[in-house]
């Protein structure tokens, strides 16, 4: 039976007590406190969705709510990570025309035309190319791809499939980017009951849970899958997601990226995870690849409301704002024990801050980004 209990234990926390001596709510005051130190950031990968039932009609104030929370909260400049299908890309690429040095956007494939159209693949390069010339930083492949797009025949399209290299050698002539959200976090392909961690999460997105064999891969044979792509396209930019999926361990992903030099990641929604690690291994992490990881808060802006990395779509205050984006600052720039993290829903623990030196921190807030995306042709230098 499903558990209700993520609100009570929000409610508990505002009386706990953390390691540095301060209630919860002191310490959200502290984060609301905390300032970027480079003054301003690259949000590489977040969410706008002005529109409903996928329908080219985008609600202004919607536009407008996110660029002023951005503005707020020292973001200026945002990736769009990917809007899915012709039909809704190219009308919201005319609408956000006059924002062209605020916001970017990825495009997306529509799998399904997979099944409507034999002649898909041979299609998806021009495709891309089309976005591409209309604007699109780059092409962004969501986790359905590998976990639930299926072929014509019914079986499972796989990400290192050969009819997709056209697509990612194309993406490599573009100069684009492509950004690649692989499988999720461990905890989604383990057993949903009370023992797991996420089981909050979990509960708020059931069809986040891919525990069941018999309809899902196996996690580490699609990052594989990824893998053999990557590999097999060195001269592609990819950009893998959320820690490109190996945040709880990040010896994986040193070793991927000893393996492949074109492999970058976002840290979007995953520090969380991140901040679980030992606050010197974190630092020595961020500071080896500190020309290959961006800034990312996964923050989804849409009509009804927003969402805060991860957790349940609400219309939140300036000062929640503040406290989210805080988080993170003060994740990055302090040596600060046992706070909050920015996404309490993904799991009921503190964080350990790993203060990076400030070379770093320009790079990851903001250098990074401009070099990849080639955000100069928008004035972003």
């Amino acid at each position: 039976m499903k558990r209700r209990h993520f609100g009570k234990t929000c409610a508990l926390a505002a009386l706990a007590v953390s390691a540095s001596g301060y209630t919860s709510e002191e310490d959200d005051r502290k984060n609301a406190s905390f300032r970027p130190s480079t003054g301003r950031v690259i949000d590489a990968h977040m969410h706008l969705r002005p529109y409903r039932d996928n329908k080219p009609v985008f609600d202004q104030a919607a536009i407008e709510r996110c660029l002023a929370v951005e503005s707020a909260n020292f973001v200026r400049y945002a990736v769009n990570i990917g809007i899915t299908g012709d039909d809704i890309f190219f009308p919201l690429q005319k609408a956000m025309a006059p924002y062209r040095n605020r916001i970017g956007t990825m495009y997306a494939f529509d799998w399904t035309l997979i099944q409507s159209d034999a002649a898909f693949f041979d299609k998806a390069p021009d495709m891309l190319e089309k976005a591409v010339e209309a604007g699109a930083l780059g092409l962004k492949c969501f986790k359905d791809l590998g976990l639930t797009v299926r072929d014509r025949d019914g079986s499972l399209l796989k990400l290192d499939d050969p009819r997709l290299d056209a697509v990612w050698e194309c993406a490599g002539k573009l100069d684009a980017v492509v950004a690649i959200h692989a499988t999720d976090p461990v905890a989604f392909f383990a057993p949903w009951n009370a023992e797991n961690e996420r089981w909050d999460e979990l509960e708020l997105h059931p069809n986040w849970s891919f525990a069941d064999r018999s309809k899902y891969p196996p996690r580490e044979d699609i990052l594989i899958q990824r893998d053999n792509a990557i590999k097999r396209h060195p001269d592609v930019t990819f950009m893998c997601c959320h820690v490109a999926n190996n945040s709880e361990d990040i010896d994986a992903l040193d070793r991927r990226f000893e393996e492949m030099p074109n492999l970058y990641a976002d840290i979007s929604a995953r520090l969380g995870e991140l901040g679980r690690h030992p606050a010197d291994k974190g630092h020595a992490f961020f500071t080896k690849y500190s020309d290959r990881l961006l800034f990312g808060t996964d923050h989804y802006f849409a009509l009804n409301g927003e969402v805060q990395g991860a957790g349940p779509m609400d219309k939140f205050s300036d000062e929640s704002n503040k406290i989210f984006y805080g988080k993170h600052w003060r994740y990055f720039q302090t040596r600060d024990r046992q706070f909050d993290h920015p996404t309490p829903i993904q799991g009921n623990w503190k964080i350990d801050g790993i203060g990076l030196d400030e070379n770093i921190l320009e790079k990851l807030y903001w250098k990074n980004a401009v070099r990849l995306f080639r955000l100069d042709r928008f004035g972003i230098v």
